[in-house]
């Protein structure tokens, strides 16, 4: 296995527009793009897995879908399995190592809009979660047909589903609702119930990977905020400085303080909160349509991916900004 080269990667095109990125957990060379046909408002989709190596990004696999696809996951216990949620409200899992014509292996199909989100469970590494714009957030197994539990408590869309880094049964979800909640699979109701961002909606959150009282929302009011769960009325930061939506977060598997997030004004922006005074770090602009996917390489520090509406796919180094072409 070739580790991915320090500097930065040209962009790679997928013809596609690109709605999520995700770094394998097995493997620091391998990325997968979850991709819709026309914005992801009408026509098909595709599940890519990128491989990069020192002369850019290549193919690797590649699933078709009659539906766009707007999330993707990789398995936390095979390394050649994945997850994309769709359009038309299935999730589908893949084995990236069998043909096209063999895939998917199953396809799990009870949400009644698009589902939106879906995350693997990161300690247990034996179920994942889902969400969707029919209301509803789902907890499954991959290896049963059915989901193990249904939750109905939002009154709007669900926009993001994510596992904490360190419990095998607490996760968070937002939503066009207004709020952020804190989930135990155990139980029928919402374990906590922030109104995050004054009754606008919330589009993506994320745990911090070394507190795991700390969570991180993003709403179309533009804003960041960092959630103490323990004391969840007041956020300990508010992020300012994207000027549209900020679409989705991902803090550093490396450094404790920082955040990325990518927002529907084309930019990915980086924050440190070691710096409480001014924790904007760096913004980039190497997007020409909506930014709607970030993730960072926990093989290689200070590496991100990002995507877009543009359909394009960069992988950079944080300190060095990506090569634009």
């Amino acid at each position: 296995m070739e580790g991915l080269p320090p500097a930065p990667l040209p962009p790679f095109e997928t013809g596609l527009s690109c709605y999520s990125v995700e770094f394998s957990p097995f493997e620091d060379n391998k990325l997968a793009v979850a991709c819709s046909q026309h914005f992801g408002i009408i026509g098909n989709g595709r599940q890519l897995v990128l491989q990069a190596m020192p002369g850019g990004m290549t193919v690797v696999a590649a699933f078709d879908t009659q539906d766009g696809l707007y999330d993707c996951t990789w398995s936390e216990n095979n390394e050649r399995h994945l997850l994309s949620s769709s359009g038309d409200g299935s999730i589908k899992l893949w084995d990236t190592g069998l043909p096209p014509a063999q895939n998917p292996l199953r396809s799990f199909h009870e949400h009644t809009n698009e589902a939106y989100s879906v995350d693997w469970n990161l300690v247990a590494k034996d179920s994942f979660v889902s969400g969707a714009w029919d209301n509803t957030v789902k907890f499954w197994s991959p290896e049963r047909h059915e989901s193990i539990r249904t939750w109905r408590e939002h009154s709007y869309c669900v926009y993001s589903t994510i596992w904490s880094p360190t419990s095998a049964t607490l996760f968070a979800s937002a939503s066009g609702d207004g709020t952020l909640r804190l989930w135990d699979v155990n139980e029928a109701g919402a374990a906590l119930v922030i109104p995050a961002h004054g009754g606008m909606e919330v589009l993506t959150c994320d745990w911090s990977k070394y507190n795991d009282n700390i969570l991180v929302s993003g709403s179309v009011d533009k804003s960041i905020k960092v959630w103490d769960i323990r004391k969840p009325r007041d956020p300990l930061f508010v992020l300012q400085g994207h000027t549209f939506a900020v679409r989705r977060l991902k803090c550093s598997p490396y450094n404790e303080n920082i955040i990325a997030s990518v927002s529907y004004d084309m930019s990915m922006m980086l924050w440190d909160l070691g710096r409480p005074e001014d924790p904007f770090m760096q913004r980039y602009e190497h997007h020409t349509e909506f930014a709607l996917g970030v993730d960072f390489n926990i093989f290689v520090e200070g590496q991100v991916a990002t995507c877009a509406w543009d359909e394009r796919v960069f992988v950079f180094d944080q300190n060095v900004g990506p090569v634009l072409r």
